[in-house]
């Protein structure tokens, strides 16, 4: 029996002229290959497949930090770990109140946690930043979780309430009060997680925004709730023109990449020329060969 090549079965196309590999020590051959396989995948298992990096990642720095510091008391071996987790962000005197099988938990577990905190609440939320362009293109590990939420003042007290009561530490509220900051940056002590809630403005920019979120149905934990995938393009562009960053570059091609034909161009054209990011968004369009 003569067994069909895979490249067929996937009906890969042929690599046109401009496209790039996600890395320079990746051919442009398997590079389209990997992406072909991911295009297969659902939004849901993209993210799973990220956790499972990021688990991975946690519990290779756990045995190593054991290893290189097996002369410090528990608790100074506890600090180090969360010190390593944190890193600037690591509040002063910091010592985590779980066990090593909740410092590897999953990144969907505080989003879930969180989701369900901003339901109660009535708090609208999406998800975006890392966690969001890993669901939409190259999986890849991450550590913080960035949620933007459009909260209204009466919300604070209770929103801090709920997060303290959940065993969040919770700094930095009265710069949130005074509107001097936009971000809170908490931190959940018993996995050393760590999310910045982001402050909405009431903008029709920000509106829109809220209007495009994606449902994500995560199978038997919940639904998250996403930036749309071009929304994640543009502000990673706008990093990366910003800061020349190689991973933001990569996490635009891997969404391009992944979700092809199926985003919304027009859309994401007419927003990139507001933006003054026309040419970079060809740049990568090209790239990703679009």
């Amino acid at each position: 029996m003569t067994t069909k090549p895979i490249a067929k079965k996937l009906n890969l196309p042929a690599v046109k002229p401009g496209y790039r590999a996600q890395a320079s020590d990746t051919s442009i051959e398997t590079d389209a290959f990997e992406f072909a396989l991911l295009q297969q995948r659902s939004n849901s298992d993209r993210l799973q497949m990220s956790v499972t990096l990021t688990q991975g990642a946690r519990q290779l720095c756990l045995c190593g930090l054991r290893q290189t510091h097996s002369s410090l008391s528990e608790t100074a071996l506890v600090q180090a770990i969360a010190q390593a987790f944190l890193g600037d962000h690591c509040p002063p005197g910091f010592i985590p109140t779980g066990t090593e099988m909740t410092w590897i938990k999953d990144s969907i577990t505080l989003a879930i946690q969180l989701q369900n905190i901003f339901a109660d609440l009535d708090i609208p939320n999406y998800i975006t930043g890392g966690v969001a362009a890993a669901t939409y293109g190259e999986p890849r590990t991450t550590f913080d979780l960035n949620v933007v939420i459009r909260l209204s003042s009466s919300q604070l007290d209770p929103l801090v309430q709920c997060l303290e009561s959940q065993g969040f530490y919770v700094p930095g509220v009265e710069d949130i009060r005074s509107r001097r900051l936009q971000t809170l940056g908490i931190t959940h002590q018993e996995t050393i997680a760590r999310a910045d809630l982001m402050l909405a403005y009431t903008s029709v920019l920000d509106q829109a925004q809220f209007n495009r979120r994606r449902a994500i149905n995560i199978p038997s934990r919940g639904i998250l709730y996403l930036a749309s995938p071009e929304e994640i393009i543009l502000n990673k562009l706008r990093w990366r023109v910003q800061s020349q960053s190689e991973k933001q570059w990569r996490d635009v091609l891997g969404i391009l990449k992944v979700q092809g034909q199926t985003l919304d161009f027009e859309d994401l054209t007419n927003q990139a020329e507001a933006l003054e990011l026309t040419n970079v968004l060809s740049q990568a369009m090209t790239e990703a060969v679009l």
